[in-house]
């Protein structure tokens, strides 16, 4: 038997859910509380189809009228109204009645007149208040996917959920080929978080768990965190040196290539000098590509800090030797930074990574074993790279940063700067409390 083809559906990060697309004829159902992004999502098919593909598309609404859409979906810079006119598409707003009863002959007439291939229903809810028996809703649902099935079309179907909660199935669920759960989760902190899960996928790969999306400007994207895609095989053995002077000699001449370094201590303690010097000795001495990942300090005062100790950063960027990359904690989130991260270093061929500070990214991560997974993920990528990391992390004095001891068991290296007093003041100690795969000197050093 020949394989079905698939569809790409267009929508960023979406077909990486389904190893590069959904199959072609599929019924497709996407559900989720108010505000989830499901129209949306439903809209983006339709639009991508359209324009990336060549695909007629077709938007049957029960609510809302044509024109809320337009304007919704002009917002995100999709112009529907314009390909209405060049008859690619057709947006019909009507009542449940119509399309849910075979006898109205409605879907079939308005696909030969459009040579439609995708086809948005929003919402399927409203099938509830035409037919209130339970068996007769579930055999009138069933005919209309077989109709679907018999156009030869790719449906994305909206649901409303009122509940949110893992084990609530509804009958739908069973009948559809593709489940889509959006998610969209009030957080600690000002802002909810959505997220993407595939409950099922009948005939077709799909990764599990839940993924992080977005909706801005231009449409929506997936971050599909999957098990390592595309890594080349093997770790090098070769152990490249610091540049920093006295960190080498207790390093017993430098880092495993392809090692996460933790580098963690009091703030004050030295963490991003330490993390900018290693990128700088290592762009001047070494000749190798750093990235300096700043989620707090906008790039001109990383310059300012680089200019108090001498170092000609301006220059190096200009050269093409490193990179300083901001991204505000508060607009950014980890899947996506972390995606944005790996595309850069395969693109540059960045062999030296700063990350200042880790915390900053990781503490919406509420949920221990999310972070432990999206730790390991992160660092096992980097490490098969050949890409040497500095993760710095500020720890503050009460010891019960949970976060901090899950980070510190998955990376390779952790380093750790201290403050002692001797006379009156404040010095500085370093502490290489662990090294996989190379030796090291213990025991705390100045520094």
């Amino acid at each position: 038997m020949a394989d079905l083809a698939k569809i790409c559906t267009g929508i960023k990060g979406f077909d990486s859910l389904f190893d590069g697309g959904i199959l072609e004829g599929s019924t497709v159902l996407v559900e989720g509380m108010p505000g989830a992004g499901k129209t949306t999502l439903g809209m983006e098919f339709i639009y991508r189809g359209i324009k990336d593909y060549g695909d007629p598309g077709l938007i049957i609404t029960f609510e809302q009228f044509p024109e809320t859409l337009y304007r919704d979906a002009l917002s995100l810079g999709w112009d529907l109204q314009a390909l209405e006119k060049e008859n690619k598409l057709r947006v019909i707003c009507t009542s449940p009645e119509v399309v849910l009863f075979p006898e109205s002959n409605f879907l079939e007439q308005v696909v030969k007149e459009t040579a439609a291939k995708r086809v948005l229903v929003d919402s399927i809810s409203h099938f509830y208040q035409v037919v209130h028996h339970s068996l007769k809703l579930r055999r009138s649902f069933y005919s209309f996917c077989n109709c679907l099935h018999r156009l030869r079309l790719t449906s994305f179907l909206v649901k409303e959920l009122e509940q949110d909660k893992e084990n609530l199935h509804s009958f739908e669920e069973f009948l559809v080929d593709i489940v889509v759960r959006l998610h969209y989760e009030a957080r600690d902190g000002l802002k909810r978080q959505r997220t993407i899960e595939v409950i099922k996928s009948r005939g077709q790969f799909h990764l599990s768990g839940r993924h992080s999306f977005q909706i801005k400007k231009g449409g929506t994207q997936v971050f599909p965190f999957s098990y390592l895609p595309d890594i080349p095989c093997g770790i090098s053995k070769e152990c490249i040196p610091t540049g920093i002077n006295g960190f080498d000699f207790l390093l017993r001449n430098g880092l495993p290539q392809g090692t996460t370094v933790l580098v963690a201590g009091e703030t004050g303690t030295g963490k991003s000098v330490l993390g900018l010097e290693y990128l700088v000795k290592g762009a001047q001495l070494y000749q190798d590509k750093g990235l300096y990942v700043s989620l707090e300090e906008p790039p001109e005062r990383i310059l300012m800090m680089a200019a108090a100790f001498s170092y000609d950063l301006e220059a190096l960027i200009k050269e093409g030797n490193i990179q300083v990359m901001f991204r505000p904690f508060l607009n950014t989130h980890p899947d996506e930074l972390w995606i944005e991260l790996t595309d850069k270093i395969k693109e540059y061929g960045i062999k030296r990574l700063v990350i200042d500070p880790l915390p900053a990214l990781i503490s919406r991560i509420g949920d221990l074993y999310v972070l432990r997974e999206r730790i390991y993920y992160l660092t096992a990528y980097l490490n098969n790279l050949g890409c040497t990391s500095f993760l710095l992390y500020s720890l503050d004095n009460n010891g019960n940063d949970r976060q901090f001891g899950i980070v510190q068991s998955v990376v390779q290296g952790s380093v750790i700067l201290k403050y002692s007093w001797f006379q009156n003041r404040r010095q500085r100690q370093l502490e290489i409390h662990k090294l996989r795969g190379g030796g090291h000197i213990t025991g705390n050093h100045m520094f």
